[in-house]
């Protein structure tokens, strides 16, 4: 049986199982479907958020709010949309989307268990379909190139069994964010993931920095919900079992560690669109909110 650490050493040579091209594979593309992860309490933008409106649904970005504006943007790319929030937040999500699938989550047990739930509830009602999971409370400003972007990870991830994590091109030795370690090309645009890396200390992102191949890990991901299914159970079998009967028994532990860092392929488009995750007042300031303002209110 393949162990862990030969399946890391697989993805670090850029081994593994390829598909051929959609066109070769199949007669039609699959499905694609959106799901935005919108459970997050939010407390780095305290006092603006709290538990009963977190950063997520603050209405400050032209009247709208981060979630209104994932929303907007991913479903130009996909067929059906789904959010993954709390029991709190559901109403909250409804009143702002309007009519959506929204899942709950029966409590916080951090993202993994929440998509890994999510993923398997979706493959349920739609079959094997190309999943996208994305954070709701993200700035991106250039939302041209981020569905390119989009598009060239859904394209590969229905061609062949990797997972696929989109990789922000690192602009500064930002020590607030996690990265990439990338590889080998597999083909045009799209780069094998050698290891994901936790924050690291400015020294070591500085480094980062001057070799170029690492990017900043935005948490977004893209795969076929069979492959998911498959990788998550080798990965993770305790979490892959997970159903709302059990989920409170889960741990929480998030998907980069639970999935992510096992997983022996991982492919990275790279991305250049303008991303924030907003998690401070001065990254607020930064994409042209005005925060005095909005304190004062």
């Amino acid at each position: 049986m393949e162990s862990d650490r030969d399946r890391a050493e697989g993805r670090r040579a850029g081994y593994g199982q390829r598909r051929g091209s959609a066109r070769d594979c199949r007669d039609s593309i699959l499905k694609r479907i959106a799901l935005i992860l919108a459970g997050g309490a939010g407390t780095r933008l305290r006092p603006l958020s709290s538990d009963e409106n977190p950063k997520q649904f603050l209405r400050i970005f032209d009247g709208c709010s981060l979630l209104e504006k994932t929303f907007a943007r991913v479903r130009r790319s996909v067929a059906s949309v789904y959010i993954s929030t709390s029991e709190q937040y559901a109403e909250k999500c409804a009143q702002q989307l309007g009519i959506v699938n929204i899942l709950t989550e029966p409590s916080r047990r951090n993202n993994a268990p929440a998509i890994t739930l999510c993923c398997h509830e979706i493959e349920a009602r739609e079959g094997d379909v190309v999943i996208a999971v994305l954070p709701s409370d993200h700035f991106i400003r250039d939302e041209a190139e981020f569905g390119r972007v989009l598009d060239r990870a859904f394209e590969f991830a229905e061609a062949n069994d990797y997972l696929v994590t989109i990789g922000i091109k690192a602009t500064e030795p930002n020590t607030a964010y996690g990265y990439l370690h990338l590889g080998d090309e597999l083909e045009p645009g799209v780069i094998a993931v050698q290891r994901f890396l936790e924050k690291p200390s400015r020294e070591r992102a500085e480094e980062f920095m001057r070799r170029g191949n690492y990017a900043w890990n935005a948490g977004i991901f893209v795969w076929r919900a069979s492959v998911f299914r498959s990788e998550i159970a080798h990965a993770a079998p305790e979490i892959a079992a997970v159903t709302r009967q059990n989920y409170q028994q889960m741990p929480s532990i998030s998907i980069d560690y639970a999935l992510m860092e096992k997983a022996p392929r991982v492919a990275a488009i790279r991305g250049d669109f303008g991303w924030s995750d907003v998690g401070s007042f001065e990254a607020l300031e930064r994409v042209g909110v005005d925060v005095a303002a909005l304190l004062n209110r």
